[in-house]
């Protein structure tokens, strides 16, 4: 395990579902002292929009707050300096970080795709480090390859204890409505299923049905308005079997669904079939199913989960992803 007891490190990421508030705990941990600041720090949807849409409007007014920011963290000086993503992270500001912090060695893990974040690109000269989950950006730029990780551990559990044999918790993103709707109608009659699409307003679940072919048929009131609430996810996942796992189509990297599935010792049935590619990949742990004709086995929830070995579970945790990005 590496070592950053009494480091200085600058962590600049996303606000995503606390997992930066969990890479920070893990830095903490292992003796290191850690300032971190959002990437993307505008929530409203407004300035979300103009982030995506209208970058050049938004940049200045982000260097002077990471600026402020700074200068109210007072930091003598950083050993690392991590960004995860950088949507938000102007080339002059990185430059400056690079003139300030002299000694630090600066990171950029990508843990979405470049397709999303291309202006990330003109940025890679200024780092020392470059990681990205994604397997087509590494081959493109040279990059390393680093999947993302999980945070928490469970047990196995017996299929004649399970509530569910299959369940999905997520947002009705790209055409998740339609792929779970065929999913859901390829299963037996007798899988037992729970289904969470989540969708940010009322007026949203209008644009999609009136935009997006697979939500032609879509009702109402299959969808929820409300984020779940963390103690209610981890009670569904926990009597799961399975995890239905949709990456967005334009996605190659795996989700962060498809290791936190793996730290909970729970199946997974997914999209991805670069799943199958991966060192800890186990036909009876996980299901590829094609989006459009999905096909479940029954036999597939009827055998009990395979645990890894430990070098596996270590490597692809979070202390085995501190590891390979800092070290």
């Amino acid at each position: 395990m590496l070592s950053l007891d009494g480091q200085r490190i600058l962590l600049i990421a996303p606000r995503f579902f606390g997992y930066e508030r969990d890479i920070v705990a893990g830095l903490r941990a292992r003796g290191a002292h850690v300032d971190w600041l959002a990437d993307r720090p505008y929530d409203s949807p407004m300035m979300a929009a103009m982030t995506r849409f209208v970058p050049q409007a938004i940049l200045p007014l982000a260097d002077r707050l990471y600026r402020r920011q700074l200068d109210g963290l007072a930091p003598a000086a950083y050993d690392h300096i991590l960004v995860i993503n950088g949507q938000t992270v102007s080339h002059a500001f990185l430059q400056s970080l690079r003139r300030d912090f002299p000694r630090a060695r600066l990171t950029l893990y990508m843990w979405d795709s470049l397709e999303n974040r291309g202006r990330t690109v003109k940025n890679f000269g200024l780092f020392d480090k470059l990681l990205s989950f994604d397997p087509l950006t590494v081959q493109q730029y040279g990059m390393q390859l680093r999947p993302l990780f999980y945070t928490r551990v469970a047990d196995p559990i017996a299929p004649e204890t399970a509530l569910y044999d299959a369940s999905f918790v997520g947002t009705a993103h790209s055409d998740r409505y339609a792929v779970i709707t065929r999913l859901n109608a390829a299963f037996d009659s007798d899988v037992r299923t729970f289904w969470y699409l989540y969708l940010q307003s009322n007026w949203l679940f209008s644009v999609y049905k009136a935009t997006k072919p697979g939500m032609r048929g879509a009702e109402r009131n299959e969808f929820e308005f409300a984020p779940m609430d963390k103690a209610r996810l981890k009670q569904v996942v926990e009597q799961s079997l399975a995890i239905v796992d949709v990456e967005h189509p334009r996605q190659r990297g795996l989700t962060m669904r498809t290791f936190e599935t793996m730290g909970l010792n729970r199946k997974l049935i997914t999209t991805n079939r670069h799943a199958a590619e991966y060192d800890f990949f186990d036909p009876d742990n996980i299901l590829v199913i094609d989006r459009q004709s999905p096909v479940v086995p029954a036999a597939f929830f009827a055998t009990p989960y395979r645990p890894l070995s430990p070098d596996m579970y270590y490597r692809y945790s979070l202390d085995g992803w501190i590891d390979d990005v800092l070290g």
